[in-house]
């Protein structure tokens, strides 16, 4: 269950799954500054992998309003100034218990965060408030989505956009705006999430199928596919012993197929930006015959695809796909998951005249003439025949 999960839920899922995490330390373990500052410390983060993670015990801080538990900034000045001259800065400013002077005048604050956001440019500031409910144990994370705290999201990246640049920001940390703290730094790290090495999954499933080639039409009560997970967000179909009439041909495989479900059907539409599928597994009597070698690449088109999931998403229950190509200048059809319509027979008369054929039910009761449902047609020259009559 676990890869079908690994197969399926992934088809569209945005979360990225971690295997293993390291820090690096922005200060010691139980670090209590006692009133001083934290020097800034150059940091490179991206946060794509990366995040600050600082653990606090706020208990000890004093009753001076705005204490600074640390400070983001893109340069090692504006990290210590109200006015930013060139750079931005986060600043986390804790009260424990002090009336603190706001846009609408003196209010008390009590155990109580102003996280604000100041940019060269802008006089003003941006403020967001968090209420501590355990002054002794507070988490903080600042990560791609924004300052988290105890695991509520105080303030959103996407208005720090100056912090939140792609790929690697040089940033630096500390505490040396306003009141120096007073609380015990429990840890504070940069953390680096190590993403999972990524394994391929492998579902095979068994279906009728059906090929049209040179002009026949063949159908097959039982066909193997593999759907494979080869990277994240890509799949591919290996149609295992593709067979066309009588002619055995080896496992064909499309590439590079994406996804997109149905939130309600659970349906997957498969698509692919390939035109060309690969020969593998070339059966050895026929593969000079047709041109066909390991790893021969054939044209194919018209692919379309859909999977259908059960409603737990942890199994497929139907998957079902088509396409054409083009061997040894003969036209293949060919479709999965479905076989094709019984073939005109040419009798579609409700009587046969007298000494053309003999009729008989599927029982084996002989009759007059055709009757509504299947009858077996034995022609004057022997040939059987099943003939549908609606």
């Amino acid at each position: 269950m676990k890869k079908i999960l690994s197969l399926i839920a992934m088809l569209v899922m945005t979360a990225t799954a971690f295997a293993e995490t390291t820090s690096e330390k922005l200060v010691e373990d139980n670090y209590a500054p006692n009133g001083s500052v934290i020097p800034a410390k150059a940091i490179t983060v991206d946060w794509a992998t990366q995040k600050l993670v600082v653990n606090v015990n706020l208990a000890n801080c004093s009753d001076t309003p705005n204490e600074c538990i640390f400070s983001v900034s893109t340069n090692t000045t504006d990290i210590a100034n109200w006015d930013q001259e060139s750079g931005s800065t986060l600043h986390l400013f804790y009260t424990k218990n002090a009336k603190v002077w706001t846009a609408t005048g003196w209010e008390t604050y009590t155990q109580k965060f102003a996280v604000q956001y100041r940019y060269a440019g802008d006089s003003g500031a941006t403020n967001h408030y968090y209420e501590v409910s355990d002054p002794s144990n507070c988490t903080i994370v600042m990560d791609k989505n924004g300052i988290t705290m105890d695991g509520t999201l105080v303030f959103p990246a996407s208005e720090m956009p100056n912090l939140y640049k792609e790929g690697e920001n040089q940033l630096y940390f500390g505490s040396v705006r306003a009141e120096h703290t007073y609380a015990t730094y429990k840890s504070a790290e940069l953390v680096t999430e190590k993403a999972e090495t990524f394994s391929p999954v492998t579902l095979s499933t068994t279906d009728v199928a059906n090929a049209v080639y040179n002009g026949t039409t063949t159908n097959y009560d039982a066909k193997t596919v593999e759907f494979v997970q080869y990277e994240e967000g890509k799949y591919k179909l290996v149609w295992k012993t593709l067979e066309a009439g009588s002619t055995i041909f080896g496992d064909y495989t499309i590439e590079n197929i994406t996804v997109a479900e149905d939130a309600e059907t659970h349906v997957l539409t498969l698509t692919t930006t390939d035109t060309e599928g690969t020969w593998s597994n070339v059966n050895p009597a026929y593969g000079f015959m047709f041109e066909l070698a390991e790893g021969t690449k054939t044209a194919f088109t018209g692919f379309e695809g859909t999977c259908k999931l059960n409603e737990t998403k942890d199994a497929i229950e139907k998957l079902k796909f088509k396409f054409n190509i083009s061997i040894k200048g003969y036209e293949a059809n060919l479709v999965f998951g479905e076989k094709a319509s019984e073939p005109e027979t040419g009798i579609n008369a409700t009587t046969v005249a007298e000494g053309a054929a003999t009729l008989f039910t599927v029982d084996g009761v002989k009759l007059s003439k055709l009757q509504k449902g299947l009858n077996i047609v034995r022609s004057a020259d022997g040939k059987v025949k099943k003939v549908l009559v609606k």
